[in-house]
């Protein structure tokens, strides 16, 4: 009896323990989706992304618009080389000029399918990249604040359940990190802009602007 007794007070204490732990964590919610959305550097990447894109496709256009040619050409000496109005020396002429062109368009294809293939690779990387780097920016803000305030645990607001539902489903606004971490962030875009500016004074030369390549 006196060991069952002395079991439940062994239980007893560490239930208070754990208790006592419990009380002692801070929650706090940061909605990520909100923060990358309004974060200045995600708009300037999300604009050089669009302008990269711009230049493939313009690219893209006019390589195209060269294979429309190409076909015509190939269209024409083909039906040449079948004309019963001209020689047998002019049609066989033709015919060879044909197979040459032929194989012109082909590698245009070729050519076209290839870079669109790379230049598509290239722009996920590229959006990868600057994600990366923006997520990297939003975490070290999260994680300053976190150890600023105190807190234990940040969870993701905006995180999706597999019946796509709200993974937190109910915190007090006194939780939600959200706008400050959106101002701090978007506080550093004023502080670089001064920076920038004082150096320019200082500077008598500027570089030239960057030319997005195809």
């Amino acid at each position: 009896m006196k060991r069952m007794f002395g079991k439940l007070l062994i239980l007893f204490a560490l239930v208070s323990v754990v208790s006592a732990a419990a009380e002692t964590q801070r929650f706090a919610v940061v909605n990520l989706e909100k923060v990358f959305r309004e974060y200045y550097k995600s708009r300037i990447a999300e604009d050089a992304i669009k302008q990269q894109a711009e230049v493939y496709r313009n690219y893209l256009v006019k390589q195209n618009s060269q294979l429309i040619q190409l076909k015509r050409e190939a269209e024409q000496l083909r039906t040449d080389a079948q004309n019963p109005a001209l020689s047998e020396t002019e049609r066989t002429k033709f015919a060879s000029e044909a197979v040459v062109k032929a194989r012109e368009v082909a590698a245009k294809e070729a050519e076209l399918q290839l870079y669109a293939a790379e230049r598509t690779r290239t722009m996920r990387e590229i959006e990868q990249k600057k994600r990366e780097e923006i997520m990297a920016d939003i975490y070290r803000e999260v994680d300053r604040r976190a150890a600023a305030e105190g807190f234990n645990f940040i969870f993701d607001s905006s995180g999706k359940t597999l019946n796509d539902q709200p993974l937190v489903l109910r915190f007090p606004a006194s939780c939600d990190l959200t706008e400050v971490v959106i101002r701090e962030l978007n506080r550093t875009k004023s502080v670089s802009s001064e920076t920038q500016e004082t150096g320019a004074g200082e500077k008598k030369e500027e570089a030239a602007p960057a030319t997005a390549k195809p």
